[in-house]
C-alpha cells in the first residue's frame, strides 16, 4: 500500500477533519478551510508541509519497523503509509482531553460542537477550533451542556493553563510528561499523545485500551524501548492494524 491519508487524519490522531463526497479531505486549520485529496496538495502550503512532516523521511522509517519483527511487518503492510501530524498545541490538549473514554466519532462530534459554540465561521458551517481566549467566559455547565461530562472541569483547567504549552517544546521528555500532567485530567496516555501528535516527540508510546492488548499479547516481554527509534510511529501502525482486526 501506498501513503493512507485517510487513516492519517481519520484514524485518532486529529480530530479536525472530515472526509468529503468527492473523496477529499477538509479541516478548519490556520484560520482557513484548508481541503486535500493527495499530499501533493500539501507540499506547496508552508503551513501543510510542517503540518504533514514533509521533511521527514516516512519511507525510510516504515521500512525500519516493518524489518522489526512479523507483527509490524503486518501492521506495516496492511496499513500503508502513516504520518505524524503536527497538530496546534491547544488544539491537541483540548482534543485528546476529549478522548479519554471515548471513541472516535464522540470525540469529533465534541471537537465539532465546541467549535460552533465558541469558535468563529469561516465557510458556511464551517468554524474554528476556539483559542484559549475565545473560552476565556465559558462555564462548566455550558461545557457539560455540549456533551463534554466530566471531562468539562479539564477543559476549564486546561484554558487557565494554556500558557504552559509554549513552555515544553525543549523540555526532556520525561519533563514534558510531567509538565502537561499538571493539567486536570491529563494522565500519561493524553500527555503522551499531545507530546507526538503536537510537539513530533517520537520517542512517546501512548498506551490505550487497545495497546495494552497489543502488548500483552505480542510483545508480553517488551517495553516501548523495544521500538526505538520508531516508538511513535511504530505504535502508531499498530494501533491502526489491532483496530482494523477489531
Amino acid at each position: 500500500m501506498g501513503e493512507n491519508l485517510r487513516e492519517t487524519l481519520l484514524g485518532g490522531q486529529s480530530f479536525s477533519w472530515r472526509e468529503d463526497a468527492d473523496g477529499s479531505f477538509s479541516a478548519v486549520l490556520d484560520g482557513r478551510v484548508v481541503r486535500v485529496r493527495t499530499l501533493e496538495d500539501a507540499a506547496s502550503d508552508p503551513f501543510l508541509y510542517d503540518y504533514f512532516d514533509l521533511s521527514y523521511d516516512y519511507e525510510a522509517a516504515r521500512l525500519a519497523i516493518a524489518a522489526r519483527d512479523d507483527i509490524l511487518r503486518q501492521a506495516v503492510e496492511s496499513t500503508g503509509t502513516i504520518r505524524l501530524l503536527k497538530q496546534d498545541h491547544w488544539i491537541a490538549a483540548i482534543s485528546f482531553i476529549l478522548s479519554q473514554n471515548n471513541n472516535i466519532k464522540r470525540i469529533t462530534g465534541l471537537y465539532d460542537r465546541l467549535s460552533r459554540k465558541y469558535g468563529h465561521e469561516v465557510e458556511a458551517g464551517r468554524y474554528t477550533f476556539p483559542t484559549p481566549e475565545d473560552m476565556r467566559d465559558a462555564t462548566e455547565d455550558e461545557l457539560r451542556a455540549l456533551g463534554t461530562g466530566f471531562r468539562a472541569p479539564f477543559i476549564l483547567d486546561a484554558i487557565s493553563k494554556a500558557p504552559l504549552l509554549d513552555t515544553i517544546g525543549n523540555l526532556p521528555f520525561d519533563e514534558a510528561m510531567e509538565r502537561l500532567q499538571t493539567i486536570k485530567g491529563i494522565g500519561p496516555k493524553v500527555a503522551s499523545c499531545i507530546l507526538i501528535f503536537s510537539y513530533q516527540r517520537r520517542e512517546g508510546f501512548p498506551l490505550d485500551v487497545w495497546m495494552k492488548k497489543v502488548m500483552k499479547e505480542y510483545y508480553p516481554d517488551r517495553d516501548p524501548s523495544y521500538f526505538h527509534p520508531y516508538e511513535a510511529l511504530s505504535q502508531q501502525y499498530l494501533f491502526s492494524w489491532i483496530r482494523s482486526r477489531g
